[in-house]
């Protein structure tokens, strides 16, 4: 009792009993007697912003919360009903809020390691990863064996792609909380984005075990299986998390793109539209949506919904904005209507919007200038195992004269095989940066020292173009994958032939043009499966047209061309195959665009085999797409003895057979018009002699040419890289 005759005890626990029996109004009218005699009752503050919290009225709730913060500071603070507050906030998903509340929680009491535990997850959970690890890292230093808090600083960690630090605190929060389902969580993230895909999984696994009904477990571990190409596996534990949590709107993403990699395209449309009619609020459905569109060759509709998922993010510069806008540009890469001017714009803008922001990190070098001296050469590459940039890639480094040039392989790739090995031995350095953010990756090439650094990879997936923008090398250069110019102004060079890349076309690049003594790459092909066959149209009288392409490059254009080559052609058929055409439906969908041609569904050879070798078998003729060349599998297609006609288009992806074709000494397979194509296409079919001999002869012509003469590459790559430094020590820039 107070002097004043009001009971404060008793008022509080008739607020409380009200409170439980769920006479909220009442509750309030109980409280609110007590702060209006004492406004400083820290409890009467902390019951009412509960109560407040209960009706979703969350401006007052936050309002009494704040007044029961300004007084705790006086006084001996209440921990736990703090805590349940904040657990509210957790609970509800209102981490603004939470943020908001935890923030004047540490102001006032800096040294309570649990509030700087609930700011951090507040951060992570609003994807603010720095403020989340500045918080975490708070909490741990108060409380370094708590494994919820190591369990969050990890999490920032991971999310902030410093996976190797992650690691470490989470191996060591597994030992103090072995039964701790998201700690195994987040130790599997780590070991997935190092690529330990085997620790991964096993780690997940050890999760659910824990915690069979947590759904995000599962879709974790299918981001693994998809890792492995695992695809199928990926796309059941997908739907055992739905099944568990049908709103974890998160899992349909991931599903999209196990559908797309399984081959089931219109399975991945599908599944975007019905996750869409669901929510159309979350970025990352509407940009794998655009990749399912993609794929299927719908590129205005691919756009248009990677569009939609860049518009969701306040901040315009994000890593995720970046990576869709990058998917933009694949897609006008391969568009058939747009000119070579507003895709070069594209570009421009690519790099005023997520690259030149960097500039300020442009440091000067140390790099001895000696024209002369054994030059350090850096290869970033994502492709450093058994993809097809190897019958490039390694004669190269193999052939690379040791006493000129020391190799450097910053190796970004998402898993090691055999063929990583192989790369390991002919390199000199070997330095795995999957693991590393860009600003150590640049930090760890400038320690290097290197020369010269060569982008391998452009704008395919997991690039890190972002460490070009930093400028970590004197000298640097876009070479071999992808075929385009990055856009970036940091970056110097584009290594290319002449074929390539005209002399009325440097305009369209950012970077300035090199042009290669020859061509712009040499080809080792894997002669283990390449067994040469008789021409079939020798055998059958009917001559088989094909291509090798996905399905981005066969645009209405490229249907219309072929259709009139078959048109012309009755005794003739053709042979589209590619991992593309795994699906069904995409088979007919294409087909029926054929159709409309008068082109009989029986002519039609659509789908997917491997190896290619076997496909090019059945084929006389190769047809290139335009105004995006093929690539790879025009040199397969001549080694195995098959000519193909190309047309040169845009540069430079629109004349990579252009380029295929001249360095094989074969320039009457080039045409400059749609018409020229068709003409050469019939032409060559009505020679059957002719086929039947280049298919005996062909691959002795290729072993030959330029694009197989591996030690004239190497040495005329050799000379480009000393040409290159030679400018840089004599003006001080590339």
């Amino acid at each position: 009792m107070s002097k004043t005759g009001f009971d404060v005890k008793s008022a509080m626990r008739e607020a409380q009993t009200l409170l439980k029996a769920g006479k909220l109004e009442d509750a309030i009218s109980a409280a609110s007697r007590v702060t209006q005699r004492f406004p400083l009752n820290e409890e009467a503050n902390l019951l009412l912003a509960k109560i407040y919290f209960n009706l979703d009225q969350d401006e007052k709730a936050i309002s009494y919360l704040q007044k029961a913060f300004s007084i705790a500071h006086k006084t001996v603070i209440d921990s736990k009903a703090y805590y349940t507050i904040l657990n509210r906030f957790v609970s509800r998903k209102s981490y603004d809020l939470l943020e908001q509340a935890s923030r004047w929680l540490v102001k006032l009491r800096p040294k309570d390691g649990i509030a700087w535990d609930y700011l951090s997850i507040a951060c992570l959970e609003q994807q603010k990863y720095d403020a989340a690890y500045e918080a975490a890292l708070h909490a741990a230093k108060i409380l370094p064996n708590n494994p919820h808090v190591l369990n969050n600083l990890a999490c920032a960690l991971t999310s902030l792609e410093r996976c190797s630090e992650s690691l470490e605190i989470l191996q060591r929060t597994v030992q103090l909380a072995p039964d701790m389902a998201t700690a195994y969580n987040n130790l599997g993230n780590a070991y997935r984005f190092l690529g330990q895909y085997d620790e991964a999984i096993e780690s997940f696994t050890k999760a659910i075990q824990l915690a069979p009904g947590i759904a995000y477990l599962y879709n974790n571990l299918g981001l693994t299986y998809r890792a492995l190409d695992r695809c199928q596996s990926a796309i059941e534990v997908y739907h055992q998390a739905l099944q568990i949590q049908p709103d974890l709107h998160q899992v349909y993403p991931n599903l999209i793109e196990a559908y797309r990699h399984a081959g089931q395209i219109q399975q991945a449309i599908d599944c975007s539209r019905s996750a869409l009619q669901l929510t159309d609020q979350i970025p990352e459905i509407w940009a794998a949506y655009g990749d399912a569109l993609r794929d299927g060759g719908y590129l205005d509709a691919a756009i248009e919904a990677y569009i939609q998922a860049v518009s969701f993010r306040t901040d315009e510069h994000s890593s995720f904005n970046r990576k869709v806008y990058t998917n933009i540009l694949f897609c006008l890469n391969y568009h058939p209507d747009l000119s070579a001017e507003v895709i070069f714009n594209a570009y421009r803008e690519f790099d005023q919007r997520f690259a030149v922001l960097l500039k300020d990190r442009w440091l000067p070098f140390n790099n001895a200038k000696l024209p002369g001296k054994r030059l350090k050469i850096g290869y970033v590459c994502q492709s450093f195992y058994n993809q097809v940039c190897k019958y490039f890639l390694i004669p190269l480094l193999e052939k690379h004269d040791r006493a000129q040039v020391e190799i450097f392989a910053y190796a970004q790739i998402p898993f090691e095989d055999e063929v990583t090995e192989h790369y390991k031995k002919i390199v000199d350095h070997w330095i795995p940066i999957r693991g590393m953010t860009d600003d150590q990756a640049v930090e760890r090439i400038r320690a290097d020292e290197i020369d010269i650094l060569i982008d391998v990879s452009g704008h395919t997936n997991s690039n890190r173009l972002m460490i070009f923008a930093q400028k970590p090398a004197p000298v640097s250069l876009h070479w071999l994958e992808y075929g385009y110019t990055t856009g970036l102004s940091a970056v110097d060079y584009f290594m290319t032939d002449s074929p390539s890349v005209t002399g009325d076309c440097d305009h369209l690049f950012s970077e300035q043009i090199w042009r290669l003594d020859g061509p712009a790459y040499v080809y080792r092909p894997d002669t283990r499966l390449a067994i040469l066959n008789e021409s079939p149209a020798s055998q059958t009288g009917i001559v088989t047209f094909g291509s090798l392409s996905r399905t981005t490059r066969i645009n209405h254009r490229v249907v219309r061309i072929w259709a009139a080559i078959l048109d012309a052609m009755p005794n003739s058929r053709l042979v589209i195959n590619s991992g593309d055409f795994k699906d069904p439906l995409v088979q007919d969908e294409m087909a029926s665009r054929f159709m409309q041609f008068g082109i009989e569904r029986n002519r039609l050879d659509i789908g997917f085999s491997s190896p290619s070798w076997e496909v090019l078998k059945r084929i006389d003729i190769g047809l290139d797409c335009f105004p995006h060349n093929s690539g790879t599998t025009l040199l397969e297609t001549l080694y195995m003895g098959i000519p193909f006609i190309t047309l040169q288009d845009r540069p430079p992806v629109g004349r990579i057979g252009s380029s295929v074709l001249m360095g094989m000494g074969r320039p009457e397979w080039i045409a400059t018009s749609e018409e020229e194509y068709a003409q050469k296409a019939i032409i060559l079919a009505h020679d059957i002699e002719g086929l039947v001999h280049m298919r005996k002869t062909m691959r002795q012509e290729m072993e030959a040419s330029m694009l197989m003469n591996e030690d004239a590459f190497a040495r005329s790559v050799e000379k480009a890289y000393r040409q290159m430094w030679q400018i840089y020590c004599e003006k001080g820039s590339a």
